[in-house]
């Protein structure tokens, strides 16, 4: 064996030893200066095709002599890489710059020589190439140059490949993950929509069955009023002339205390009264709640809704065990121009939410004697926005799930008392629907409060 092929056989055993194990910017950069060193040339080059249409290369990794220079971007036209992308292989052994005169990099590097090859993938699509310079004629040892630019070739180009499936793993893997939260979002919708429907049909007709007794009752407790106005005035004047009276009829009288009857059958009927009107507007407030069309925009108080909401869910505010104080610091805002439902749906999921928190708090005997409250509070914002601010004095948000309220599906909940639902439905409802804004200021054991802001 001559001392030329020892010497080739050495170089590409130190090549290969040199750039085997290496992965990434670290092979590149192993490639680049082992091409210089071994071929005794001053700058050696690792470059990537990032523009098929007018290429363009990024340079990988370049080996200037005795550092490596940042990366950079160029493109190949009246280059010495043009003839290397159109042919594969090249070598100007001298001359460089006299062959491509419009190329300046190569003045400004002193170049005189050149050599470089295509990197062709397992497709055998080209994607970049290496290349290398000289400020002075490359030696006549063309095959150990060939040979040594294939195999640098060869290995960045199993790396340049592995690169790029791995940037497609990624980018398939960051439009999975959106489509996973599209579909989550949309079967939120469905089953929000769903259940809204159902709920909307079903407060219908329980307005409407208990809206004919109501208004029964109702229509008849004034004639009831003035039937008992009568018999009282009559049976007061019996007792005014009770000497007269049987003995009988007279022990009837002590013995239903007929003094007291007179006094409290007025109050008993008001009581009544005020009843039958609270039910009415209950009534009300659930025909409200399920004939709004939530397809059409309407102008609308905001006062209104919240006061409706306030109403609806008074049963929970008024809790047997505590009493939920509900604090009202209204603004003077305009009508405001919203889906009335929907909207009405995103505050209410809100408010049930801070009742939520303040009977966890409860339960847990963490009041003391602090009282449950809920502060809502309205204002006239800049630019025809309004503001609507639900604050609680419960056990606040975890920094842990602050960043995953408005998440689909996420509670903290018990799986039979919470869907995690509620306020990624407010989310889109406020966000997307009415093109506002909804944010969430709190810190563990001191309550949370959620900024509405809307558009007028």
């Amino acid at each position: 064996m001559t001392n030329y092929d020892f010497e080739s056989e050495y170089n590409l055993k130190l090549i290969f030893a040199g750039i085997a194990s290496k992965i990434g910017e670290e092979l590149f950069q192993a490639c680049a200066q082992y091409l210089a060193q071994v071929l005794q040339i001053k700058y050696g080059f690792v470059g990537e095709f990032i523009d098929s249409t007018r290429p363009q290369i990024k340079v990988l990794a370049f080996w200037s002599g005795d550092k490596f220079i940042p990366n950079f971007k160029y493109d190949i036209e009246g280059t010495p890489c043009s003839t290397v992308y159109e042919t594969g292989l090249q070598i100007y052994p001298h001359s460089i710059q006299e062959l491509f005169p419009e190329d300046q990099d190569l003045l400004t590097l002193e170049a005189e020589s050149y050599l470089g090859i295509s990197i062709v993938d397992s497709h055998g699509n080209n994607v970049g190439h290496v290349g290398g310079l000289d400020t002075k004629p490359l030696k006549h040892n063309y095959e150990q140059q060939t040979s040594i630019l294939k195999v640098i070739a060869t290995r960045s180009a199993a790396e340049i490949e592995h690169q790029l499936s791995k940037k497609a793993l990624k980018k398939q893997n960051i439009y999975l993950q959106r489509t996973l939260k599209k579909l989550k979002k949309t079967q939120a919708q469905l089953i929000q929509a769903e259940k809204m429907s159902s709920l909307g049909e079903m407060v219908a007709g329980i307005a409407h069955e208990i809206n004919n007794p109501v208004t029964f009752i109702l229509g008849n407790l004034n004639h009831i009023n003035n039937y008992t106005k009568d018999l009282l005035d009559l049976v007061h004047l019996l007792h005014k002339n009770s000497s007269n009276l049987p003995d009988e009829i007279a022990e009837k009288i002590e013995e239903i205390e007929l003094d007291y009857i007179e006094e409290d059958l007025p109050k008993l009927l008001d009581s009544m009264g005020g009843g039958a009107n609270r039910i009415s507007k209950i009534v009300k407030s659930l025909q409200v709640f399920s004939s709004l069309d939530k397809t059409k925009i309407m102008s609308v108080d905001i006062h209104v809704i919240i006061d409706s909401i306030l109403l609806i869910l008074q049963p929970r505010l008024q809790n047997p065990l505590f009493h939920i104080k509900v604090i009202q610091d209204y603004g003077e805002l305009p009508l405001v121009n919203c889906f009335p439902n929907a909207l009405k749906q995103a505050i209410m999921n809100i408010v049930n939410n801070a009742i939520d928190a303040l009977e966890i708090k409860f339960y847990k005997n963490k009041y003391g004697v602090e009282q449950p409250q809920i502060f809502i509070r309205t204002e006239k914002l800049e630019n025809d926005w309004l503001g609507i601010y639900i604050s609680d004095n419960g056990l606040g948000i975890t920094e842990e799930n602050y960043s995953k309220i408005f998440d689909p599906f996420f509670t903290t909940k018990p799986v039979s008392q919470g869907t995690g639902l509620g306020l990624s439905i407010s989310y889109q409802i406020i966000v997307e629907q009415h093109e506002g804004r909804i944010k969430c200021i709190s810190s563990p054991e001191k309550g949370a409060e959620f900024v509405i802001e809307i558009p007028t």
